[in-house]
């Protein structure tokens, strides 16, 4: 951001989204964990998930925090609401309704069950859309920021 730039509030509350998702998809799989027996041939696999949804919940932080850090520096940031009065984008707003769906699911779902894996990976390629096109709208606001 240069000093002379309007923050941009749904950058703001889709990094924000993402980290509170992140956060709840390691809790989720840590219950899981927590509630299958250690000898479980799953339990090994489930608790290197758990570290790497741990591991994004960090990454994500850092990038929380950078934008946190370049938002606050602007003088434009005092007209700024709270980010959970924030509306997200309207291209991040479905995919973020259908996540929290997926999340649901998911902690209702048996722990190894079919059910679970399968909303799993849905609960990843929901992660993964959300961050490509939030990447792809930080990148057009660059374009047009830079002429």
């Amino acid at each position: 951001m240069t000093d002379n730039t309007m923050p941009d509030p749904e950058i703001l509350r889709a990094t924000s989204d993402q980290l509170l998702i992140a956060i709840e998809e390691t809790a989720v799989l840590e219950r899981r964990k927590r509630g299958m027996p250690p000898s479980d041939p799953l339990f090994p696999g489930l608790a290197l998930e758990v570290r790497r949804a741990a591991e994004r919940v960090l990454l994500l932080a850092r990038q929380e925090e950078i934008v946190a850090r370049e938002t606050n520096e602007q003088p434009a940031s005092t007209a700024l609401p709270p980010i959970e009065r924030i509306s997200p984008a309207k291209e991040l707003a479905g995919i973020l309704e259908e996540w929290r769906a997926v999340e649901h699911r998911l902690a209702e779902a048996a722990p190894g069950s079919d059910e679970a894996l399968e909303l799993l990976r849905q609960f990843d390629k929901l992660r993964e859309h959300y961050a490509r096109v939030l990447r792809e709208r930080q990148e057009a606001d660059s374009r047009q920021e830079g002429g």
